[in-house]
C-alpha cells in the first residue's frame, strides 16, 4: 500500500489551502477586476516594450500599474480583515480600501520599492533588464566591480538577503494595520519569503523549461506554418500561466506574512452575480497576452550569422590554448577571428597566455606572470589536456597570424602588478601593427579602454562585461563583449543605439548560440567555432523555441 510522506503531505496541504484562499478571494468582484485590470496594464506594457519610441504611452502605463499594485494589495488586505455585511456590498468594501490607502500610502509604496527590488533576479514581470540597465555608475565603480566581481559577488548576496528580511519586515508591519500577527524572527522571514517561491515559482520554471525544450526537439518535424502556429499557442499558454503563477506568489507572500489564515467567507446567494469571475475582462486579458505573444513571435526575429570569434585561439581541444600549436590548426576552420589573451612581463614584454599564474619546473608552487621575465617563462611549458607548448611573444603570435591571413583579437589582461606605463608601450609596440592587421582589442578595464583609445585612435577597442547588472550609456566602446550569463535584449539594444557591435562569450553549446542570435547579438566567443558555423547555417525555423525562451525569461 502507498503511504505518502509526511513532508509531501505536508506541501500538498500548503498548496491546497494557499488556492482555496486564493479562489475565495477572487469570488470577490472587486478583488478579481483589480487583478485582470493589473494583469492587463502589464501585458499592454509588455507588448510596447517590444517596439520602440511611444515614450510617454509606456510610461503612462508604467505609472497605472505601479499606483494600481499598492491599492491591489491593499484591497485584499481589506478584504480578509473586514466583516461579512462589508464583503458582500462592493461600494463599501472598496471605499473602506481606499480610506486605508490613503493613510498607509508611504508604506505601501516603501513596501512595492523594496518588492522591484527583490524580484529583480526573478524577472521582475519583465521590468528587470530595464530596470538594471537604467542604472549609470561611474568608470572607476565599474571598474572596481568587473575586476573585483567575485568579491562583489559576495557582497551583493549578503545586501540582497538584507533587502529580503527588509521586504518581511515591511510587509508584517503592513499587515498589522489589518490584523493581529504573530512575532516572529529574521530566520523565519527568510523562511517564509523563500517557502513561496520554492513551492510556486520554481515549478514554474521547470514547466515553462520542459515544455519549450519539448517544443524545440519536435520543432523541426514540423512544417514552416504549423511550427509557428504551435510555438504561438505555447507562447499564448505559458506566459498565461506564469502571469497566473507569479500573481500567486505575490499572494503567497502577503499570505505568509498574515500567518497563512484561513478565508472561508459567506457570500450572499442572492448576489452571485457580485461573485463570481469578471469573463469580459478575463477575456480581454487573454486577447492582450496573445497580442503580446503575436507580437513577440513577429518582433523577435533571428539576427544575421554571427561573426565567428576562436577563444582563445582553440576549435575544442586541438591545442594549448593562446599557442602557435593550436592557432595554425584553429585557421583550418577559418574563424573570422581568433581571439588571444595578452598580459605584461616584469621586463615589460606582453606574453600570450589566459592564466595569470605559471608553475616554474624549478620553483615549488606557482608564481605570477608579472613577476617573471619572458627569458624565464621562455623557458616554461604550459600542459594542457596532454598537450604541451611554450608561451609565445604577442610579436611571434601575430607574425604567425599575419602568415596565415588570419585576423585577431587581443584581450589586454590587466593586473595590480602591471607597470604604470603598460598601456603606452603597447600601444607603442603594437599599435600599428594591430591596426595594420585589422585586428580588435578588448579588456576588462574601461579606464584601459580610454587610455587606449587616447594612444591610438585608430585602434579599435571593446570592453568585456562580466556582469549585465548597469547601463553602458555613459562607458562608450567601439564594441562591446558581454557574458552569456544573464545577457537580455534589453542591454544588446542599448549597446546597438549608441553604434556598437556586441559580441558574447562564450556559448559554447549549440542552444546557447541559438539563443545568442535571437538577442540580436553581432558575434560569438566561442571554444566551439565549427558548432557556431553550423548554427550560421541552419534555417529560421530551428530558432522558434528561442524565441519562446527569450520571452518567458523576462517574465520570470
Amino acid at each position: 500500500m502507498f503511504v505518502m510522506s509526511e513532508g509531501k503531505m505536508r506541501q500538498i496541504n500548503y498548496y491546497r489551502r494557499l488556492f482555496q484562499t486564493s479562489y475565495q478571494l477572487l469570488k470577490i468582484r472587486a478583488v478579481n477586476l483589480g487583478w485582470l485590470v493589473l494583469l492587463a496594464v502589464l501585458v499592454s506594457l509588455q507588448t510596447m516594450m517590444l517596439n520602440s519610441g511611444l515614450a510617454g504611452v509606456k510610461l503612462v502605463l508604467a505609472g497605472l500599474f505601479l499606483i494600481g499594485l499598492p491599492f491591489e494589495l491593499t484591497l485584499v488586505l481589506t478584504a480578509l480583515s473586514v466583516d461579512q455585511a462589508t464583503l458582500n456590498q462592493t461600494d463599501l468594501l472598496i471605499l473602506n480600501a481606499w480610506q486605508r490607502f490613503k493613510r498607509l500610502w508611504p508604506m505601501l509604496f516603501g513596501m512595492e520599492f523594496l518588492l522591484i527590488l527583490v524580484w529583480l533576479p526573478f524577472g521582475a514581470a519583465g521590468f528587470s533588464a530595464t530596470i538594471l540597465n537604467l542604472f549609470t555608475l561611474p568608470t572607476s565603480l565599474v571598474d572596481f566591480i568587473v575586476l573585483q566581481r567575485r568579491i562583489v559577488a559576495v557582497g551583493l548576496i549578503i545586501v540582497y538577503i538584507g533587502i529580503v528580511i527588509g521586504f518581511m519586515a515591511v510587509l508584517r508591519q503592513l499587515v498589522r494595520h489589518f490584523c493581529t500577527v504573530s512575532t516572529v524572527k529574521w530566520w523565519q522571514l527568510l523562511g517564509r519569503f523563500w517557502r513561496p517561491f520554492l513551492s510556486l515559482w520554481l515549478p514554474l520554471v521547470i514547466i515553462d523549461r520542459l515544455v519549450v525544450w519539448g517544443y524545440r526537439a519536435i520543432a523541426l518535424s514540423l512544417s514552416h506554418t504549423v511550427n509557428h502556429v504551435v510555438g504561438l499557442i505555447l507562447m499564448i499558454i505559458l506566459v498565461a500561466l506564469s502571469l497566473v503563477i507569479l500573481s500567486g506568489l505575490l499572494f503567497a507572500l502577503v499570505w505568509e506574512a498574515l500567518d497563512q489564515p484561513a478565508f472561508l467567507p459567506h457570500f450572499d446567494d442572492s448576489d452571485d452575480a457580485l461573485h463570481t469571475m469578471a469573463w469580459f475582462p478575463t477575456g480581454l486579458v487573454v486577447l492582450l497576452i496573445a497580442m503580446f505573444s503575436f507580437q513577440a513571435f513577429n518582433v523577435g526575429g533571428v539576427a544575421a550569422p554571427a561573426v565567428t570569434v576562436a577563444h582563445r585561439g582553440v576549435v575544442g581541444h586541438n591545442g594549448v590554448p593562446n599557442s602557435i600549436a593550436a592557432l595554425q590548426q584553429t585557421v583550418k576552420h577559418h574563424p573570422n577571428f581568433v581571439e588571444i589573451d595578452v598580459q605584461e612581463t616584469a621586463d615589460g614584454q606582453f606574453v600570450v597566455s589566459h592564466d595569470q599564474r605559471i608553475k616554474p619546473k624549478q620553483a615549488a608552487g606557482s608564481r605570477s606572470i608579472q613577476k617573471l621575465t619572458y627569458s624565464h617563462l621562455a623557458k616554461e611549458n604550459v600542459v594542457v589536456n596532454g598537450k604541451s607548448a611554450k608561451l609565445a611573444t604577442l610579436a611571434t603570435y601575430l607574425k604567425a597570424a599575419k602568415a596565415a591571413q588570419q585576423r585577431v583579437m587581443v584581450e589586454i589582461k590587466v593586473t595590480p602588478q602591471d607597470s604604470n606605463d603598460m598601456v603606452r608601450r603597447f600601444v607603442s609596440q603594437y599599435g600599428n601593427r594591430l591596426t595594420a592587421q585589422h585586428a580588435l582589442i578588448h579588456t576588462m578595464s574601461y579606464q584601459t579602454v580610454l587610455a587606449l583609445k587616447q594612444q591610438n585612435t585608430n585602434l579599435i577597442v571593446g570592453y568585456i562585461l562580466p556582469i549585465n547588472l548597469f547601463s553602458i550609456h555613459n562607458l562608450p566602446a567601439d564594441f562591446y563583449s558581454l557574458q552569456v550569463i544573464g545577457l537580455n535584449q534589453a542591454m544588446v539594444k542599448q549597446a546597438h543605439s549608441i553604434g556598437a557591435p556586441v559580441f558574447t562569450w562564450t556559448p559554447d553549446k549549440v542552444h546557447e548560440m541559438q539563443m545568442m542570435r535571437v538577442l540580436g547579438t553581432d558575434g560569438q566567443i566561442t571554444n566551439r567555432v565549427d558548432r557556431l558555423q553550423q548554427v550560421n547555417r541552419q534555417s529560421i525555423d530551428r530558432y522558434s523555441w528561442a524565441i519562446l525562451q527569450n520571452a518567458l525569461n523576462q517574465l520570470i
